[in-house]
């Protein structure tokens, strides 16, 4: 996995193809994204959609629970295999868009 900064927001991408490795890596390296809105880049994992979002389902429960933004970035064809409650994108620049939009919406009280 690579972990890189970008303002108030981590993102990870070099996702390894397992999901139980997914989840192992998230958690062991969690002091590098927990202060931070994470941006999980998995256009080049080879785990389905249904894998990964089992294996991030506790990270993006904690961001929500931390006011933080959690989104993945994911191919056009396969983003509409994720739930509707996670919150994802096709590119970087519309992951940025919504992290911004969500943090507009909690400095608003919504």
């Amino acid at each position: 996995m690579e972990f890189s900064t970008k303002d108030h927001t981590v993102i990870i991408s070099k996702l390894p193809n397992e999901a139980s490795d997914l989840s192992e890596q998230l958690l062991k390296h969690k002091e590098q994204w927990y202060d931070y809105n994470v941006i999980l880049v998995a256009q080049d994992c080879t785990l389905t959609a249904p894998s990964i979002a089992h294996a991030i389902e506790s990270v993006v429960e904690s961001r929500q629970s931390e006011a933080k933004s959690f989104v993945l970035v994911d191919s056009v064809e396969r983003l509409g295999q994720y739930a509707e409650e996670l919150t994802a994108a096709p590119t970087l620049e519309e992951a940025f868009d919504l992290i911004e939009m969500e943090e507009i919406e909690r400095d608003l009280g919504f």
